[in-house]
């Protein structure tokens, strides 16, 4: 069950990333919904196989589906994930929510100027503004959005129910 659980949300990630996030721009950035999803699947999921076979899916697909080049956006994506992936226990007092909204703002900031600073060779205060800033500010509005309903779907924890068994 778990497995077709994971298969449906990548294919609606996907899917929603080709048909209408891909057209959507801010200033000219383009958010990535994959990313956002990657973020917090690598936030929440416990073991690491799970975890890296996730990366690498949603790696090669935001490659695929995000016009830029293949090679540079799926190492990034893939990298991203296995740094979260690490750091998602690191501040223990910090909700893993806060933990998505920061580490999504951060990495799609970072692409961004990565990209651009690969393209132009320069970095300029109207693209931090106008293309880093937003698209981070977006992909940060979709990790809001997916994260709450991952956790609800795929990873809601079971209570253990007490028998009375288990009292004596």
């Amino acid at each position: 069950m778990r497995k077709l659980k994971v298969f449906l949300w990548m294919f609606i990630i996907f899917l929603i990333q080709t048909v209408i996030v891909s057209r959507i721009r801010f200033y000219g950035a383009v958010p990535s919904i994959v990313m956002a999803y990657a973020v917090s699947v690598m936030l929440l999921e416990e073991e690491f196989n799970s975890a890296a076979s996730t990366a690498v899916l949603c790696a090669v697909s935001a490659g695929a589906l995000c016009g830029r080049n293949f090679y540079v956006m799926t190492l990034y994506i893939f990298f991203v994930s296995l740094i979260v992936f690490a750091l998602r226990r690191k501040p223990l007092y910090i909700a893993g929510f806060l933990k998505a909204i920061f580490y999504t703002f951060v990495f799609s900031g970072a692409l961004e100027i990565l990209f651009f600073a690969m393209t132009n060779m320069t970095v300029t205060t109207d693209m931090l503004l106008y293309d880093a800033l937003t698209t981070a500010a977006v992909n940060t509005v979709f990790v809001i959005a997916t994260y709450p309903l991952l956790k609800r779907t795929m990873y809601k924890k079971e209570e253990k129910k007490l028998l009375i068994g288990d009292l004596v």
